[in-house]
């Protein structure tokens, strides 16, 4: 997810998500230069995030990369693992109902 044609093919990826009424999208990519991760700064792009009715999930990076996808979205996590991570509970956190 780089390059020229990266905003316009998350824009449209992100917009068919939002229509399948998930409760959440990540929207993340792993590290890379500055202008690796550029394409998450793009206007339509946080345009998108920001206006989308699904929770939204910012992965983008590593922990010391920040985009503006990051202040868009919903939360920010600080690598697409943690953003992963994030949208799930943990099972320590899930009570199990028995019927017995």
């Amino acid at each position: 997810v780089q390059g020229d044609k990266a905003p316009a093919d998350l824009i449209k990826n992100l917009k068919e998500a939002d229509s399948k009424e998930y409760e959440a999208i990540i929207i993340a990519r792993g590290g890379g230069s500055f202008e690796d991760l550029f394409c998450f700064n793009d206007e339509n792009l946080i345009k998108s995030i920001y206006n989308a009715k699904t929770f939204i999930i910012s992965g983008v990076g590593h922990e010391q990369d920040y985009t503006l996808a990051d202040f868009a979205a919903d939360l920010r996590a600080p690598t697409p693992s943690a953003a992963a991570e994030l949208a799930v509970p943990h099972i320590d956190n899930i009570k199990l109902y028995s019927t017995s």
